[in-house]
């Protein structure tokens, strides 16, 4: 039995000598590599009692075991019928086919809306008979205020698809992909190719380069006004073209763009303008696209994690709770007054930025994200959150984690992971050799392996995660 658990066998001993968990619990973490910082919890919940804890009351990056919070928030708080809403409210009177009066295309941050999807819902405007609108096309994304990140997204990330902005119109994500042809000799310039569906424009200065130059490329992304991407820097000689993908930079104009486009593919013209509404409209609905259910979007939020399916649960929860339009901020005061009204789990000094996790704002302690998993699992049958976690060896982002493929691991945990740069965070459950069910919280936060990073990165953590939760599967 590993020393970090020998203690964990008498409780009362265990909690009443702070002095010897801290000194086993020293030694575990020499085995990560020099200047990591780990925070552990672990508790049998059948028991009710703690098995072990370390540095459990600081606070870390929770990275994605943040989703944990947004997840039982949104369970808490929505109703298990909601859906995310997407409508064409109609402000006139229909005659001759010609719409007489402005057309009204309300988003409501939907996170998994395509542009297949929105062409569906605006083709029933044909179905209809309307050929013409007589009047200003609106586009209603109130529902959300002010910036479309929160505080704390890295910046040099913004670009990646995975930090597309969570907006009240998303399509397809908010990302978008290029083809980018680098077959040409030395000296000369990598060309792109953007699909038509995509109202972006990419130009570039990508410099063919040989292969010992190549060591020392970047290609970098420079977001300008409107949708324009300029894409610089060198790459060594490809012989296939290959994708990239960009996260859009203004979802509004991109939207608009789509909508004008759909509507010109299905012969509906309309004699207005387009504008952009400051408060949300009236008027009569005509057509409505729903969302997949409030438990299909958590389960996929917590099984890929999801970043926008997180933050737009984040900002659409605060709309409700306060009934205005939503920012980041209010979704943070929103997620702590449920948090501590309904769960009776306060957050005391935590940092919630967002839903998601991507903030480098959020700081959470191991035993504050105890306390919510402790919830969770106490409550399942009313909040039937646990088949959302990823399971290891099987699905979601453990399927594929080194240190818990083998037995009794594998198929045994569920946990929702969560990594940054230099953070490896878990957050779950486990059923142990006697059939009880435990909870644990694990934060890894200032992980580096130094120049070894690209070769041996992980070697470190898969040792011990595999040697800490094989023992505390056998406690």
């Amino acid at each position: 039995m590993n020393k970090l658990f020998t203690l964990s066998l008498f409780v009362t001993t265990l909690l009443s000598s702070p002095f010897a968990l801290a000194t086993e619990a020293k030694s575990l973490n020499s085995q990560l590599p020099v200047g990591t910082n780990l925070a552990f919890i672990a508790k049998n919940i059948s028991q009710n009692k703690m098995i072990d804890q370390y540095h459990a009351d600081l606070f870390m990056l929770p990275a994605s075991t943040q989703k944990v919070l947004t997840a039982l928030t949104a369970k808490l708080f929505l109703p298990d019928s909601f859906r995310f809403n997407t409508s064409l409210l109609t402000q006139g009177k229909i005659k001759n086919g010609v719409l007489q009066g402005n057309l009204v295309v309300q988003f409501n941050g939907d996170p998994d809306l395509t542009s297949g999807q929105l062409y569906q819902l605006l083709a029933q405007l044909k179905q209809q008979g309307i050929e013409k609108i007589d009047g200003n096309l609106i586009i209603d994304t109130a529902i959300f205020a002010s910036h479309d990140r929160a505080a704390g997204w890295i910046w040099n990330d913004l670009t990646m698809c995975f930090n597309a902005p969570p907006a009240a119109i998303n399509l397809d994500n908010n990302c978008f992909y290029v083809n980018l042809d680098a077959n040409y000799p030395v000296g000369e310039v990598a060309k792109f190719n953007v699909p038509a569906s995509f109202p972006v424009q990419v130009f570039g200065q990508v410099r063919i380069v040989d292969n010992k130059e190549a060591n020392y490329c970047l290609l970098d992304a420079v977001v300008h006004d409107n949708n324009r991407y300029q894409i610089k820097g060198c790459i060594r000689r490809q012989n296939k073209p290959f994708g990239l993908s960009f996260a859009v930079q203004d979802p509004d104009s991109y939207g608009v763009a789509i909508i004008q486009r759909q509507l010109k593919q299905l012969g509906i013209t309309f004699t207005g303008q387009v504008q952009q509404a400051i408060n949300p409209q009236q008027g009569q609905l005509f057509a409505q696209h729903q969302s997949a259910s409030l438990s299909e979007l958590i389960k996929k939020m917590m099984k890929k994690s999801d970043n926008q399916i997180a933050d737009a649960l984040f900002r659409t929860i605060a709309y409700h709770y306060y009934k205005r339009p939503a920012t980041f901020q209010l979704g943070s005061l929103a997620m702590k007054q449920i948090l501590q009204t309904k769960a009776n789990i306060p957050l005391g000094n935590a940092v919630i930025a967002d839903g998601s996790g991507l903030s480098r704002h959020n700081l959470i302690s191991a035993q504050d994200m105890l306390r919510v998993l402790d919830y969770i699992i106490t409550h399942e049958d009313q909040l039937q959150l646990l088949e959302s976690f990823p399971t290891a060896g099987v699905d979601g982002t453990l399927r594929g984690r080194g240190s818990m493929l083998a037995s009794p691991l594998a198929q045994n945990i569920k946990a929702k992971t969560g990594a940054l740069k230099g953070v490896y965070n878990l957050a779950g459950f486990m059923t142990n050799a006697r059939g009880e069910t435990v909870a644990f919280v694990q934060f890894i936060n200032g992980y580096s392996t130094g120049e070894l990073d690209s070769k041996t990165q992980r070697s470190p953590l898969n040792r011990f995660e595999n040697q800490l939760y094989n023992e505390l599967y056998r406690q």
